[in-house]
């Protein structure tokens, strides 16, 4: 019977460390409401930063791109003036009269005959001029007799687009809200 005894008390020592180890681990709380409402709130405004930073960002970089295209489009709206005075085919001249605010850098010319439309720019080459200085009347022709000759021979409009000179470390500006007509 004493073996049995000593057995009998290792289990009531082995219950009682247990309770004793659940009752300490059922007394230990979580943080406090107020540790708790605090971290809340600096991770609310930490999130609110960085979304803000974010929010600054894109809206200055829209505002700068709007910004951008207004001036293009006023440029082109208000300083642009020029018109096709004349379109001779058996020539082969086109005649640009600029009677803006702002030099012409180059025009692409859309000549429409028959079926097709031909897309002819001055500044790549083969006319025997590429721009037009403000109040200024330039006449386009051939250097080579191929390029304008052979297209406006059967010509039955041709439209006229500027390309104006951009802001410094810019790109130029096309106006095609600008668009001159020219009918045969």
């Amino acid at each position: 019977m004493s073996s049995g005894v000593p057995a009998e008390i290792q289990r009531q020592q082995l219950t009682l460390r247990m309770l004793s180890t659940k009752k300490i681990i059922m007394d230990k709380r979580g943080i406090s409401p107020l540790i708790a409402t605090v971290l809340l709130i600096g991770f609310a405004v930490a999130l609110a930063a960085v979304v803000m930073t974010w929010g600054l960002d894109f809206v200055n970089r829209t505002a700068d791109a709007t910004d951008k295209q207004t001036k293009n489009t006023l440029t082109c709206a208000s300083d642009l003036s020029f018109s096709i005075s004349d379109v001779d085919p058996l020539a082969g001249s086109i005649t640009i009269d600029n009677r803006g605010q702002v030099n012409i850098k180059s025009v692409i010319f859309r000549i429409y005959g028959g079926n097709e439309v031909k897309t002819v720019d001055s500044a790549s080459g083969g006319l025997t001029a590429v721009g037009i200085d403000k109040f200024g009347v330039v006449k386009f022709e051939d250097l080579n007799g191929a390029i304008l000759s052979d297209t406006l021979t059967n010509a039955i409009k041709v439209e006229a687009i500027a390309t104006v000179q951009g802001e410094p470390g810019e790109d130029d500006i096309v106006c095609p809200q600008n668009i001159q007509e020219y009918t045969l």
